[in-house]
């Protein structure tokens, strides 16, 4: 059955103009090589328990809908390194693929599916079922059907009805800083991938001494590099900062929950020491956090998607027709993305034979988003960047390993993100 989106799911259609969708991976390095007869085994199992894994995407009347197929033939891949069109023949027409080659087994997704969360939660429930087909672990397979999705935002905007916001930063109302670098060409989906692993322990205790947290620690440490690195002058670095809303709300959703506020380093912030920059980030990060900031902008996001369900063109011709102006209007307000979900919690069955854990996200409209995890005591952060120029994200590694030692630097090297073009999904 054809079903419209949820609000949650529907709006990434919107924001994702041509090829550019915003594709979320969650990446794991096993004990032992991978089994592929029994990891498809795994991913057939794990695709009946999440309803939302098994959708597949629909043109309806120029509007995005989508139906759930079975969970016969799955998308499992060895993983050669080619760019696949999520939503088609690429995909077996779903919007996710796990591929996989040697220890390492990737699970990537169009972000209508599931934000980082429900992606997680996904791999955790696909990693369990591994193990049992291995016999790795003792234990019951999930029920079919038995992680869904909720309508969160719907039931977030009805809750907060009415309520206006509080202290809520507007970035429109600055000067904004935008990286000036120089970009890949934009008909591709080329990216540069860097990743800083820094250790949990001494960042939470440089944390604490400045009244601060981890998000907004980091935050002080890249405003402070991006500084040193660009002649930043008096304009603000925004960083568009992705929030967990099940965790400011009480919701539970195996899907979307995910939005995001504006954190601002002003200027004059750099000319204090780590432990006041931090502090300050941290009353900032407070107060944009507050469900009455956050439903308003959910609000807003809200309203660019009916503004565009108002129109009476298809969905192809409008994302194609603003893709420059989303790509100017991002840089307009935004520096840098950042998302932090906090420690990765996997199954404890499947603990014992993962050795590594790493998130990441496609950067298109500002010049990177960073995707942070922490995973046996230490925060991984991978920077997808879509310039060249490794130099920004080595002065912001200069910047933390000053601060916490034994921090790293990965430089892993540079790839094609996967792609959603709307024009190739099946119409009706």
């Amino acid at each position: 059955m054809i079903k419209p989106y949820l609000a949650d799911k529907y709006y990434y259609y919107w924001v994702a103009p041509g090829g550019r969708a915003p594709i979320v991976e969650w990446e794991v390095v096993l004990s032992h090589d991978v089994d592929g007869p029994a990891l498809r085994r795994a991913l057939q199992t794990a695709m009946r328990v999440h309803t939302n894994f098994r959708s597949h995407a629909v043109i309806v009347g120029g509007r995005p809908h989508h139906e759930l197929l079975g969970a016969g033939d799955v998308p499992l891949f060895a993983d050669d390194g080619s760019t696949r069109r999520m939503g088609t023949a690429d995909t077996l027409g779903y919007l996710f693929y796990v591929a996989w080659q040697g220890r390492r087994v990737a699970l990537r997704y169009f972000h209508s599916v599931a934000d980082g969360r429900g992606g997680l939660a996904f791999m955790g429930t696909l990693l369990r079922c591994y193990a049992i087909e291995l016999g790795l672990c003792d234990g019951e397979l999930p029920a079919p059907d038995s992680f869904g999705t909720q309508p969160t935002f719907e039931r977030i905007l009805e809750r907060m009805e009415g309520v206006p916001p509080l202290g809520k930063f507007d970035p429109k109302q600055h000067e904004v800083f935008s990286m000036p670098v120089e970009r890949y060409p934009r008909t591709g989906t080329v990216q540069r991938m860097l990743e800083i692993d820094v250790p949990l322990a001494p960042l939470l205790c440089l944390s604490k001494r400045s009244d601060s947290s981890v998000v907004p620690t980091l935050q002080a440490l890249i405003g402070r590099a991006l500084h040193r690195t660009f002649d930043v002058g008096n304009k603000t670095i925004v960083a568009y900062t992705s929030i967990d809303t099940r965790r400011v709300f009480g919701l539970e959703s195996g899907g979307n929950a995910a939005t995001h506020f504006s954190v601002p380093y002003v200027a004059r912030l750099d000319r204090y020491e780590l432990s006041k920059r931090a502090m300050v980030l941290r009353g900032a990060l407070d107060l944009q956090t507050l469900p009455e900031n956050i439903a308003t902008e959910i609000a807003h996001n809200m309203a660019d998607v009916a503004d565009g369900e108002a129109t009476p063109y298809s969905v192809e011709a409008i994302t194609a027709s603003i893709e420059e102006s989303v790509i100017q209007n991002s840089n307009a307000i935004y520096t840098y993305a950042i998302s932090y979900p906090g420690m990765v919690s996997l199954p404890a069955e499947v603990e014992p034979f993962v050795d590594e854990v790493r998130t990441s996200v496609s950067a298109y409209t500002l010049p990177f988003s960073i995707e942070a995890c922490e995973y046996r005591g230490t925060i991984r952060m991978v920077f997808t960047q879509n310039f060249a120029d490794d130099g920004p994200v080595r002065a912001i590694y200069e910047q933390i390993l000053r601060e916490v030692p034994g921090t790293a630097f990965v430089d892993k090297g540079v790839r094609n993100y996967d792609e959603l073009r709307l024009e190739e999904l099946c119409h009706q």
